[in-house]
């Protein structure tokens, strides 16, 4: 079993991530982190778990998003099965062992498990708010009503030659793991969905600043919480929010547009976000520099290096 976790300086989530992994009832696994151009301090925290089975990688430049360490990490794995995991969100201890039981099971190319996201509250002391997302049809793959984002994928290695690499960001209509399944349904994968909640998602999009201070508070608390899951599953569970069930008309018009290989949320997705906006924005909530270059030229590499020899040695 691989494991594939894309990080970018965000050192206090990714330990709990790591936890989360640490923690999973299988315990045959290797951990491949992908740095994207990360400080010393992600180094740092990796060697702190003293595992052997957690490697790590860190590229020489910045890729901005998750596609490239991805797809890097999944290029490397050794695992029967391959599956990704965000830096800032968790699993629960079952997680691996329900996963691989369940692509056995059904023999699918790809499953993706039922998962969370957790709300951002304006306040402490605000109640909990969850989404629900990953639930299929027939126990299957919908272009139409599944979501299912990274941390909740799992891949047989076998398939991805065929299935391919997750395709960058720019180049997408929809979000990048949502543009992969889609693309490896239309390829003819069998995606099993599992219903069985196993995955929190801690979104960094919808925090403003999250990788301006190195703090993973949220991550703590529900990987405190996971001491005993299903307290905390019914707890996720209760406070989660219903999506609205689609006319039937509206169903059909969208699998007309998947049949016709239009992803059903790109329509929806461009309107919010316009083309090529949606990254940009995304790192602007977080507090991140703008889209590096994905050739950077002479100019833009001296600043590079420039930078990091200021940070290594900030005295001169």
């Amino acid at each position: 079993m691989s494991v594939v976790i894309a990080t970018h300086n965000r050192p206090a989530a990714l330990r709990q991530a790591l936890r989360s992994v640490v923690a999973q009832t299988l315990q045959d696994w290797e951990v491949l982190v992908i740095g994207d151009c990360c400080r010393p301090d992600t180094a740092a925290v990796i060697s702190e778990f003293n595992d052997d089975r957690i490697g790590y990688i860190d590229l020489p430049v910045n890729f901005g998003e998750q596609s490239g360490p991805n797809n890097i990490g999944l290029a490397r794995a050794r695992g029967r099965f391959v599956a990704l995991l965000n830096h800032d969100d968790l699993w629960f201890p079952d997680h691996l062992a329900a996963m691989t039981g369940w692509i056995d099971a059904t023999g699918a190319d790809v499953v993706i498990a039922l998962g969370a996201i957790i709300q951002p509250t304006r306040m402490k002391g605000d109640p909990l708010k969850t989404l629900i997302y990953g639930m299929g049809k027939n126990g299957l793959y919908d272009p139409v009503v599944t979501a299912g984002y990274g941390s909740a994928q799992m891949v047989r290695r076998a398939s991805l030659g065929r299935l391919g690499p997750w395709r960058p960001a720019s180049e997408c209509s929809c979000e990048s793991s949502q543009d992969w399944l889609f693309r490896a349904w239309r390829k003819g994968a069998v995606i099993a969905t599992m219903p069985h909640l196993s995955v929190l998602s801690i979104f960094s999009g919808q925090r403003s600043g999250s990788y301006v201070e190195d703090t993973a508070m949220e991550q703590e608390e529900l990987i405190d919480g996971m001491r005993m899951p299903d307290d905390l599953r019914v707890k996720i569970l209760a406070a989660a929010e219903v999506p609205a069930r689609l006319k039937r008309s509206s169903y059909l018009k969208r699998r007309l547009w998947a049949a016709v290989g239009i992803h059903p949320r790109s329509i929806e997705f461009r309107r919010k976000y316009g083309r090529g906006a949606f990254v940009p924005r995304l790192r602007e909530i977080r507090g991140l520099p703008p889209m590096p270059e994905r050739d950077p030229g002479v100019d833009s590499l001296l600043a590079i290096y420039r930078s990091r020899g200021e940070r290594k040695d900030p005295a001169g």
